[in-house]
């Protein structure tokens, strides 16, 4: 069993209901760490040991310097970040630079930070307890990818941002653990030529590829843009009406198994 709980899935902000991606896995781990962290409490994001991010855009990052500072005090142990090579690379410059924020993978000193930084490793899953995180292609412009997370015999597919990418549906097309993809889907199909152009999805290219998913595959559509998010379901459901497709706004708890 998975528990996932979606403190943001929007693909931007705009009142109440929307907050930026933020994924918790039982508790201890992050996929990402959008504005949909804020709604944690101080002592429920002490228990993060573990963020794991797809990339750097601040829809996925805003939130993780603000943590940092936060719990610090309240922790014993360093908050781990998992990214490819290339993210860590940008958080060092940009975000942890003593300028846009303090450095705290150097604070309280050198030895025994506050933050660790780590590269995902180059050959085979993380290991984080019973999760085995595998990083999956995505096609975003920048440095970036999707995950598969397994926990025993469950999994899930995150596609992270991306434009249409074949080798992340390849990946997971045959995964008999798979139990559900969370899949971006920001604009309706009356703005395709805005998705190709910031390497986003859009309703047609959900629709292709959702539908040679097994039936079993629950499709949970995130990142849908603020005021379109009516327009994006109403053309999914009229395409994929008998599947198994969930909208979700934060907060919201699924078990999957």
């Amino acid at each position: 069993m998975i528990n996932l709980q979606l403190l943001g899935c929007s693909g931007g902000i705009g009142g109440p209901a929307h907050r930026t991606t933020c994924y918790v896995l039982d508790e201890h781990i992050l996929i990402d760490a959008g504005t949909g962290l804020g709604e944690l409490s101080l002592e429920e994001l002490a228990r993060i040991d573990h963020v794991v991010l797809t990339h750097a855009h601040l829809d996925h990052v805003a939130c993780l310097p603000l943590m940092a500072d936060s719990v610090a005090e309240m922790r014993s142990t360093a908050l781990q970040v998992w990214a490819l090579p290339d993210v860590i690379d940008i958080l060092k410059t940009h975000i942890f630079n003593d300028q846009v924020w303090p450095d705290f993978t150097k604070i309280p000193n050198a030895h025994h930070p506050f933050v660790t930084l780590h590269p995902l490793p180059e050959n085979g899953p993380l290991m984080l307890g019973p999760w085995q995180i595998t990083a999956l292609p995505a096609l975003h412009g920048i440095a970036g990818c999707g995950y598969r997370v397994q926990k025993e015999s469950v999994a899930l597919a995150f596609s992270g941002d991306t434009a249409d990418c074949p080798a992340f549906w390849e990946k997971i097309a045959h995964d008999q653990m798979l139990a559900a993809v969370i899949v971006e889907c920001s604009y309706p199909r009356r703005l395709a030529d805005m998705a190709q152009l910031s390497r986003h999805l859009q309703v047609d290219d959900v629709i292709k590829r959702v539908s040679q998913l097994p039936e079993k595959v629950a499709a949970i559509v995130v990142h849908r843009k603020p005021g379109l998010e009516t327009e994006i379901e109403q053309e999914l459901r009229a395409a994929l009406g008998g599947r198994d497709l969930r909208l979700p706004q934060h907060g919201q708890i699924y078990k999957l198994s």
